[in-house]
Parts: structure tokens; C-alpha cells; sequence
């Protein structure tokens, strides 16, 4: 009898699902998988006292914290470590014998995830701290949430590497159960979709002014064609592309674009440009803008009014949809990698926002608006160069975005039986933006819902998810009475706080959208 090909054998701990095919009338559907697709679109299901099978990507016979047995799920229990520390993995895994990954450098990733974090979300952080909140507080609730959103963004690399999946999809599969994985994807959609359509608009708000501003006709100037074309000749263009790396120049232009805005909003708070003394500064001489105030300027106030901050703030450091594609992408990847490039990108957006809060606060105080750019004078250059800055901006973080919504819906065609649709990149990416600019021309206010499913599904897929993912992983690999798991575990501890944020965004979103009306 011949040897069983070892290439035939199925995990240990692997099964083969099925799922109901639904017909999904947004786009055409492919031919039928091959089976290699489908091999390549089924997770592996874990039982209990098992463990995952082995990446030879990221495995290697030394690593203490990512070796698996050979065997079954009896050996596996037989020889399961009893105590790694994770940071041993992390030098194992800095090796060339492990180091995978893509074509993206870690500056390139930087660069992308800077602009990825730092949208339009940096223009309303002045506000939050314009409600009541101390100077002092208004920096450290800043710092807190982005060290918080940077480890939980770390964990889902960390997860990829442990588990060696490549995107959520793979990892909810394996940790939590194949049969829920829409959750992660749907949430994911969702969450990335109604940033596209909010981005969307907002660059029709901003590109249509500054059009004017340029001496275009009026009659050739409309924010429903503006929009149109930026999304024809622009948009979908950008949205084509499926490398990261690709996105490098202009993700180098955005993350410029926001430092432009930044540098901008610090001069302002302190050249004198909108000072209150004598003389009193020469943009408001004029009466044209409302005059700033600070009667709510204190050094430590924290009340219940620095909630409004704290919504602001919780999901300003979102990218956490697109952490497996980072990690996958970044050249010679692995966890230490990863995190080196997620500390000095959170990092670095912690600063700018700080410096952005505090500078747009001491310029115009109590009267800072939702966007602070509307507080400025029609004719002072450097806002007007500002919001050709903030356009740019958001032009070039739109990709990053899209490209989650994306890879999000063709996971979900996947899941229902359709994983041709993976394959369609032009005509989803078309679909999509279809969708999203008819949302964005038609629907003036779309605040409510995206501020509902912005709380909601944000504060899941930063603090809730990596966290629950992360420790189920560590979990299948050294056992729940493991010193490892005991340890990994403590990161639960975000998960009420994710609860606590998406509570807060939820009643401040209806607080000023129903209520307050």
C-alpha cells in the first residue's frame, strides 16, 4: 500500500464548512471556486485540548511560543509549554529563518498608518476640549487613548503571527468559531463604509469652496458634480490599487498634509493673529468671525463634560480594521516589527493631536467649532492653504478606508459561499463607490447614523475584538492554566473600557442629533 502524501493529510484539528449560498445582487458573481479556493477560503475549527495547526511561515523548531507538536490533539496536550514568555517569541521571530511578509517597508508603513489614524477626526479635537476640560486632563485622556488604541492594535499582529492567519476573517475563524466569523466582517464593512461616505462628503464640502476661491463660475461649480468627478478621476483610481506599498507616495503627501495643518493651527495659537489684547489681533478687527473666548480655560477641570472629549478621542485612533493587512504587507514581517511601527505611528498622532488640541483652543477657547477651520477668518492665507491641506488629506487617507470596506464585503460574499467575488477587485471597488458618492450627494446628514454605527462598531473593533482574539490564541496554543494565558489575559481588562467609549459615543451622538434639537 503506498504512503499517504503528508500534503493530503487534513489538520488535526480541521474540518470543512459549508455555507448557505445566497445570492449577493450588488455585484456579478464569479464562476464557482476551485478547490484550492475553497481550501484556501476554509479555516481550520479547534476542539477542545487542541492546537492550531502551524504556519511554516512563522514557525520554526526553536520557538518556544510558536512551536506546535507534531501530533495530535493528545500530543498536543501531552507536550504543551508549560511557560514561554511572549517576549522570547518576539526575538525568535526578528530572525530571517521567520521573517515574511510583503513589499512594504517600515517607513512606507508608517506613513500609511499615520495617515491612516489621523483624518478629519484631528479638526474636532479643540471642540471636545472647548466643553469644559482642563488643559492638563485634555492632554492625558489624549495620551491614554492612543497608548490603549496602540496595544490593541499591536495584539491583532501579534495574533496574526501566533495563529499565522492574514486577516480577521482567519483569525475570528480559528480563535472564536468559523460560523460567527460575519460578525468581525460585517462590523468591519460597516465601520469602514460609513467613514467612506463621510469622507466622501466632506471632500465635496471642502473642494467646492476652494474652487470658488480659484475664480471657477459658479455655474461650473456644484457640489454634486464636484464630487462626481474627484470620485471618476481620482477615488476609484486610487481604490484599484491592492498593495499598500502602492499607496506610499500618496500616503507620504497626506501624512505631510496633516503636519501642514498642524504646523498651521500652532502658528495661529501663537502669532497673535486672533488675539483678544491690545492691539487686538488683525483677523478679528473686522467683526467678521465671533470672537474668541476662555471662560472656560482651567488648568485641571474634569468633569462629566470631558466625556464629550473622550468621545471625540476614543475612536480618533481607528486603523484597527486594517491590522492584518499591515502586518501581512510590512516587509520581513513579525511581531516585533509590527509593534516597532505601531508605537512610532501612534506616537507620533498622539503628538500632532495634542499640539492641534491645545493650539486651536488657545486661538479661538470656548468658541472652537466642530471644525475648527470654520473658526477662521475667510481671508486668512494660511487657512485657506489649511483646507487645501485638510482636502488633500482626506483625498489620500479615502484609499486606506476604502480598501477595509472592500476587503471586508468580499470576506462576507466568501462566508455565504461566493468567494469568486475576491476576484471582481474593480467591480466591487466600483459598486462601493458607486454607493457611497449617491450617499454622500443625496443624503445631507448622515451624522446620526454614522455617528451611531461609528460608537458602536468602532469601539468593537478597537478595544472589544484584538483583545478577545489575542488571548484566544494564546489560549489554544499553551492552555488555559497556562502562566502565559494567566498573563496574556489581563488585556480582557479593554474590553469594558471599549463598552464604556461605545456607551459615551452613543449618548453624545443622540444627545446632539435627537434630543438636543
Amino acid at each position: 500500500m503506498a504512503p499517504e502524501d503528508p500534503s493530503r493529510r487534513r489538520g488535526p484539528v480541521g474540518r470543512r464548512l459549508s455555507h448557505p449560498a445566497i445570492l449577493i445582487a450588488l455585484f456579478a458573481i464569479s464562476p464557482p471556486a476551485s478547490r484550492a479556493d475553497i481550501r484556501s477560503a476554509t479555516s481550520f475549527v479547534p476542539r477542545r485540548g487542541s492546537t492550531p495547526p502551524p504556519s511554516p511561515q512563522h514557525r520554526t523548531a526553536a520557538d518556544p511560543l510558536l512551536r506546535l507538536p507534531r501530533g495530535g490533539a493528545r500530543e498536543a496536550a501531552a507536550v504543551r509549554p508549560a511557560k514561554v514568555n511572549p517576549k522570547d517569541a518576539a526575538k525568535t521571530a526578528d530572525s530571517k529563518e521567520v521573517s515574511t511578509g510583503g513589499s512594504s517597508s517600515s517607513t512606507q508603513s508608517v506613513f500609511n498608518l499615520v495617515n491612516n489614524i489621523a483624518g478629519a477626526g484631528i479638526l474636532t479635537l479643540a471642540a471636545g476640549k472647548a466643553a469644559g476640560t482642563g488643559w492638563i486632563p485634555a492632554a492625558a485622556i489624549c495620551m491614554a487613548l492612543a497608548f490603549a488604541s496602540c496595544k490593541t492594535f499591536i495584539l491583532i499582529g501579534k495574533a496574526c503571527e501566533i495563529t499565522g492567519q492574514k486577516d480577521f476573517k482567519g483569525l475570528w475563524s480559528l480563535t472564536i468559531g468559523p460560523n460567527s466569523t460575519w460578525i468581525v466582517d460585517s462590523a468591519t464593512f460597516l465601520q469602514c463604509f460609513c467613514v467612506s461616505t463621510v469622507y466622501s462628503g466632506i471632500l465635496g464640502d471642502v473642494w467646492t469652496p476652494l474652487l470658488k476661491f480659484a475664480g471657477l463660475p459658479d455655474r461650473w461649480n456644484h457640489r454634486t458634480s464636484n464630487i462626481i468627478i474627484l470620485t471618476a478621476a481620482v477615488l476609484f483610481p486610487l481604490s484599484l490599487l491592492k498593495n499598500l506599498s502602492a499607496l506610499a507616495f500618496t500616503s507620504m503627501l497626506g501624512a505631510f498634509a496633516v503636519l501642514y495643518t498642524v504646523l498651521f493651527v500652532l502658528v495661529r495659537g501663537l502669532d497673535g493673529s486672533y488675539s483678544l489684547a491690545e492691539p487686538v489681533g488683525r483677523f478679528l478687527a473686522d467683526g467678521a468671525i465671533i470672537k474668541p473666548s476662555f471662560e472656560k480655560s482651567t488648568l485641571w477641570n474634569l468633569d462629566f463634560t470631558s466625556l464629550i472629549l473622550m468621545s471625540n478621542l476614543g475612536l480618533a485612533f481607528i486603523a484597527h480594521y486594517n491590522g492584518p493587512t499591515y502586518y501581512r504587507e510590512l516587509k520581513d514581517t513579525n511581531s516585533k516589527r509590527f509593534g516597532n511601527v505601531s508605537k512610532l505611528s501612534y506616537a507620533i498622532v498622539a503628538l500632532l493631536y495634542v499640539i492641534t488640541m491645545s493650539a486651536g483652543y488657545n486661538t479661538f477657547g470656548d468658541t472652537c467649532k466642530g471644525n475648527i477651520m470654520l473658526n477662521y477668518h475667510p481671508d486668512d492665507t494660511l487657512a485657506i492653504l489649511g483646507r487645501f491641506a485638510t482636502f488633500f488629506s482626506i483625498l489620500f487617507g479615502f484609499p486606506l478606508t476604502m480598501r477595509g470596506a472592500h476587503e471586508g464585503l468580499w470576506k462576507i460574499a466568501e462566508a455565504w459561499g461566493f468567494p469568486g467575488v475576491k476576484d471582481k477587485h474593480a467591480t466591487v471597488a466600483a459598486v462601493l463607490l458607486t454607493v457611497v458618492t449617491s450617499l454622500a450627494i443625496n443624503v445631507k446628514d448622515v451624522s446620526l447614523i454614522v455617528g451611531l454605527a461609528g460608537a458602536i462598531l468602532g469601539s468593537f473593533l478597537v478595544y472589544i475584538c484584538p483583545p478577545i482574539i489575542y488571548t484566544r490564541a494564546v489560549k489554544l496554543v499553551h492552555g488555559e492554566e497556562s502562566d502565559v494565558y494567566k498573563k496574556e489575559r489581563l488585556y480582557l481588562a479593554f474590553i469594558p473600557m471599549g463598552g464604556f467609549i461605545a456607551a459615551m459615543g452613543v449618548y453624545i451622538t443622540l444627545k446632539d442629533k435627537v434630543f438636543g434639537k
